[in-house]
């Protein structure tokens, strides 16, 4: 097993990305697009991140919800289906609870910041 050191893992690394591509037969690593779309150094805003993560976590639990009252009715007999459902939308809102804490602690501390 070959390990590269640190300065050869950085000189590989894309312009505009975070990852170095280690491998010149795998994935290429891309730069993320700006909000007009463009891939640059602009990047994906926070906000889009989160929103995006939100509105995720948001369908997993209108599909946890739908499985499981359709399992509830009879509609559906696929019990695995509707426990893996709603334990994947339970975990995506723990995840979602967890980077809410972290943002809440950063913001109380910078608020708390004497300039």
């Amino acid at each position: 097993m070959e390990i590269n050191s640190y300065s050869d893992a950085m000189s590989k690394v894309t312009p505009g990305t975070f990852a170095p591509d280690i491998s010149p037969q795998g994935p290429q690593s891309q730069p993320l697009p700006d909000d007009n779309g463009l891939a640059g150094a602009g990047g994906v805003s926070f906000k889009d991140t989160l929103a995006g993560m939100v509105s995720n976590v948001n369908d997993q639990m209108t599909q946890a919800e739908q499985m499981s009252t359709d399992y509830a009715l009879g509609k559906s007999h696929d019990l695995e289906g509707t426990v893996k459902s709603v334990e994947e939308a339970g975990l995506a809102m723990q995840m979602t609870l967890s980077v809410r804490n972290k943002i809440m602690a950063a913001y109380t501390e910078i608020s708390q910041m004497q300039f």
